[in-house]
């Protein structure tokens, strides 16, 4: 490929398609809109799973439906703002790990709280996110 042509959709790397995650995902937490752009991400039979301990952990969602429902959508609505920005990518072909914070606030308490997710994508899209957060952090601040 020379310098001046365009990569297709198919040769977007892992680190671009995660990044157009995290974009989708801040939108649609933001703007409480524009499922769609995240939902096209994500591979019909995606599996989110949420491998934090305490009342909010130990969770799957299965299905583009059910993500963005537990994933996506719930953490929205406990928020009065909330984004998710990811800080370091590390790239294992198929296999991504993304560290980064949640930040946002809760009525007048702001938060960032830690979190790392594994991702693993087919086809340019994402299969299968394990997510690993601060639950002891995240409860002090959302159940204050």
């Amino acid at each position: 490929m020379t310098a001046n042509e365009q990569r297709s959709a198919e040769q977007t790397t892992p680190r671009e398609r995660l990044t157009e995650f995290y974009a989708a995902f801040n939108h649609v937490v933001t703007d409480r809109g524009g499922t769609d752009e995240l939902a096209s991400l994500l591979t019909d039979d995606i599996t989110w799973v949420d491998a934090t301990t305490g009342e909010r952990g130990e969770r799957t969602s299965s299905g583009i439906e059910s993500v963005l429902e537990n994933a996506v959508r719930a953490p929205g609505r406990r928020a009065d703002h909330l984004q998710a920005l990811p800080e370091r990518f590390i790239d294992a072909g198929d296999t991504m790990i993304v560290a980064g914070a949640y930040v946002g606030t809760v009525g007048e308490n702001s938060f960032d709280i830690a979190f790392a997710h594994v991702f693993d994508l087919r086809d340019g899209r994402i299969r299968r996110c394990t997510a690993y957060r601060d639950t002891a952090l995240e409860e002090r601040v959302f159940d204050a």
